[in-house]
């Protein structure tokens, strides 16, 4: 499956690229074929519930997390809002710009998030 990530760059800056997570293989369940990936650690799971307008502006992740956006729709910015990438229901994205200049979190639309804080 691929995804955005937010890392970041050479020169300190948080920036976004399309990465390869969660490489799936055919296996058999109960008698069903079915992909499954390989299980991945995770330091923590948690719901974060925003309202249309939140903003959390400049900052960095704690750890390395993926973000499912279960409901409404995220708006996440980097270099002072010159790179802006949306994110609607269903979308996943990975923060790992875990050092430098940050990036910014507006909510479009209310909703929740799940997030899940990987094992460094």
């Amino acid at each position: 499956m691929d995804c955005v990530e937010l890392y970041t760059d050479h020169d300190g800056h948080s920036a976004f690229r399309t990465i390869r997570v969660f490489e799936t293989g055919a296996v058999m369940f109960n008698g069903v074929a079915v992909l499954l990936s390989a299980p991945q650690p995770c330091e923590s799971v948690l719901v974060h519930e925003f309202d249309a307008g939140y903003f959390l502006d400049r900052h960095n992740p704690p750890a390395r997390q993926y973000v499912v956006v279960l409901e409404g729709e995220l708006e996440v910015s980097v270099r002072d809002g010159e790179l802006t990438r949306r994110f609607d229901e269903g979308s996943v994205f990975v923060a790992g710009d875990l050092h430098g200049t940050g990036h910014t979190t507006r909510a479009i639309r209310s909703g929740r998030a799940l997030v899940i804080n990987l094992r460094g």
